[in-house]
């Protein structure tokens, strides 16, 4: 073979090629390896794939904001309920009109949390009793006995809790003070029969409800029911049985779990984006380029042959 003349030998200590050829073979490779890429991104598996992940991570952002406009809704009805709570109380007849019977006829928005004092008698002849109440780790009931205001109208007034025991009203051991009474407390919307769940009868006279709601209790009470609660809150340092019933106190300023909720949905999105992404990575990186290892091979076993 003469002198100059090009073979292909094993060895490559006597590598010889055109730097311009290399670099311009690699930057072929690079353009086709990238449209390779670009195809297995786009195949119709991976495009379901893509779609699949894209719904879950927007699922879970649009449940974590959910939740985090339920604890911007607590945060607010908590400042609303502090600012009523510390405001002196209020003659109910000032706010609204006692002897209203429906929700429509008072703003419930606007008393709810108002701290109120009305005057009248007690019915406990009228008495019903609240299930599944607790009061320091036990289940019991609350008192609800309606109030007949002085001016007209009745209200109904959670007085308190007593133990389960206590199951038919009246409850002669939590019996209300007689004749004409003030009473104070924080006027709470009442519950109206859910469309699932625990509900209290259609039909008769109920002694036991699940929920306050005084649509359903003005049936078996005389005179006009006021259609929101009046809560005693008022509590007592060392309560004892002959104390009965005992004061539920203000309704808590809890937050609940709305942000605990917020930060694990927005981490679930952020976990599957982010696993998602690094196992397209791993899967690409491992990606053989036929183009790439046959100019490498190219280089590597182009010699010269000495003639």
């Amino acid at each position: 073979m003469g002198p100059g003349v090009r073979g292909r030998v094993g060895s490559p200590r006597e590598v010889t090629a055109d730097p311009g050829r290399v670099v311009a073979g690699r930057a072929r490779s690079g353009a086709r390896y990238a449209r390779d890429v670009l195809r297995a991104l786009l195949r119709p598996s991976a495009i379901v794939s893509h779609l699949l992940v894209a719904t879950v991570v927007i699922t879970c952002v649009i449940l974590g904001q959910w939740q985090l406009d339920r604890l911007h809704q607590v945060r607010d009805t908590n400042a609303r309920l502090e600012e009523r709570l510390a405001a002196p109380p209020a003659d109910l007849a000032t706010l609204a009109d006692p002897v209203a019977t429906t929700p429509e006829a008072v703003d419930e928005a606007a008393l709810e949390f108002r701290r109120v004092e009305v005057t009248g008698t007690f019915r406990p002849e009228e008495e019903v009793l609240q299930r599944n109440r607790s009061y320091r780790n036990q289940t019991g009931f609350h008192v609800l006995t309606p109030l007949e205001l002085d001016g007209g109208g009745v209200v109904l007034v959670r007085r308190g809790w007593v133990p389960a025991s206590l199951d038919t009203p009246p409850v002669s051991q939590a019996a209300p003070p007689t004749g004409s009474v003030s009473v104070v407390g924080v006027l709470e919307r009442p519950v109206e029969q859910p469309g699932f769940g625990p509900q209290d009868p259609d039909d008769g006279v109920l002694e036991r409800v699940f929920h306050t709601d005084t649509a359903r209790l003005d049936r078996q009470v005389d005179g006009a029911l006021f259609p929101m609660v009046l809560r005693i809150d008022t509590e007592l340092d060392n309560p004892t049985e002959d104390e009965l019933p005992f004061p539920v106190g203000s309704p808590e300023l809890d937050e609940g779990s709305h942000f605990s909720y917020t930060v694990q949905w927005h981490s679930f999105a952020l976990l599957a984006l982010v696993t998602y992404l690094a196992w397209w990575w791993h899967r690409l990186r491992r990606r053989p380029d036929p183009d790439v290892a046959s100019t490498a091979t190219t280089a590597e076993d182009e010699v010269v042959v000495p003639g």
